[in-house]
């Protein structure tokens, strides 16, 4: 049975200009309505069909890659049809193209088209069954949508098939905590911690689990590195002044919440 297809406009996208001044595109001007009369193939005639090649020049971008900054550059533009376009020609030439399968999967989900945003995911677990990546961003998807069961069989079998990938704990240990349950989510978060010390929301969660199962000292020392790597990030301070609170230490805590003001929108 076919599922529902839901369907809203996305308020997230925003347009940064025109990335195309006048004459940088070649062909017959179009409407400057959305979409309007778009032809079907938009890029087919920028695809170069030279096969010669000279060593001495750098190499230039190849179909892919100008198609795959297409239809980035339409999507951060807010023009969607343009970015599906180029994004379904990709695929057309490469129907591997992990990235092209991925951006097109976000464009629906932003959009509201969350049964083609899933089908898109669950084609690229399809094409590329010994790949961590599509099964990650697939259970990240699902755990978005309260599904779970299904997310977590994602991620496990992402981990299983690439330990040392940070994302997949990271999405695994995330998805637990938003689930309620933070003394499962500590271990993967810790995981994710320690594959990318850099990733200051792996650290911020991890805190966020600690806190929660009462190892206020392993959440402070989480919460200071979260806060140490996204300074203007407010809430590892709100939430190291709780934890300073339920340990005792009021000034330092006042200090935290101070710091929290100054790190939030003015």
């Amino acid at each position: 049975m076919r599922r529902s297809r839901q369907s809203r406009s996305s308020g997230r996208q925003q347009g940064l200009g025109d990335l195309f001044p006048p004459g940088a595109l070649e062909g017959e001007p179009v409407s400057r309505g959305p979409d309007s009369s778009f032809p079907l193939r938009p890029f087919a005639d920028e695809i170069p069909r030279d096969a010669g090649v000279d060593p001495h020049v750098e190499a230039a971008e190849t179909p892919a890659e100008r198609l795959l900054r297409l239809g980035r550059e339409a999507a951060r533009m807010g023009r969607r049809g343009d970015a599906l376009a180029a994004f379904q020609q990709l695929l057309e030439l490469h129907p591997e193209h992990l990235a092209a399968r991925l951006e097109l999967a976000g464009l629906h989900e932003r959009n509201g088209d969350l049964d083609e945003a899933l089908d898109q995911l669950t084609e690229a677990t399809r094409r590329l069954p010994d790949r961590s990546d599509p099964l990650i961003a697939r259970g990240a998807f699902l755990a978005r949508l309260k599904r779970h069961p299904e997310a977590e069989a994602d991620l496990f079998r992402a981990i299983k098939l690439a330990p040392d990938q940070p994302d997949a704990h990271f999405e695994l240990g995330f998805a637990l905590w938003r689930k309620g349950l933070a003394a499962d989510a500590a271990e993967p978060l810790r995981r994710a911690a320690a594959l990318d010390p850099e990733r200051a929301a792996a650290h911020h969660y991890l805190g966020e689990s600690l806190h929660q199962v009462g190892d206020d000292a392993g959440a402070l020392a989480a919460l200071e590195r979260a806060a140490a790597l996204e300074p203007g990030n407010p809430k590892p301070f709100q939430l190291m002044g709780r934890v300073l609170d339920r340990l005792g230490r009021p000034d330092e805590a006042r200090e935290m919440y101070r710091r929290a003001r100054e790190a939030g929108p003015r």
